[in-house]
């Protein structure tokens, strides 16, 4: 099923092109933070760390950082409400796609979509379920 569900985040996302969003310093404050596999200790050498304009992967003294990112608040559909899609500027062809769900607003869920990227994948296996937050 994930393959499809990826599949479906990214057509989505390219139908949407009007509702994109350069993030500036919008990124939520809810989701800025260091972010580790759920399975994970919070020491983990491996982690997503978002902060208000920048995303960087993190697996040990490997970093990937990225700067230029878009937001789509609404490219989840209809009726889905407090959902963002977090990429680069090229939405839906960049290397990643991380959903910011802020529809638990006690407990804010980030994962991650690595699958147009094998090498960043591969570099920082973040796997396909929820990360969890590290304060």
């Amino acid at each position: 099923m994930m393959p499809h569900a990826n599949s479906m985040i990214v057509l989505t996302a390219l139908a949407c092109g009007t509702a994109f969003a350069m993030t500036g310093d919008h990124v939520a404050v809810a989701f800025r933070g260091d972010w580790v596999p759920a399975k994970a200790a919070c020491t983990s050498p491996l982690k997503l760390v978002i902060d208000a304009n920048v995303v960087t992967f993190v697996n040990g003294t490997q970093r990937a950082e990225f700067r230029k990112l878009e937001q789509c608040f609404s490219c989840m559909g209809q009726g889905v409400q407090d959902v963002t899609l977090l990429s680069t500027e090229a939405m839906g062809d960049g290397p990643f796609m991380i959903t910011l769900d802020g529809s638990k607003k006690a407990r804010p869920v980030v994962s991650v979509d690595l699958s147009n990227d094998k090498k960043l994948g591969a570099s920082f296996p973040l796997g396909s379920g929820a990360l969890k937050k590290c304060v």
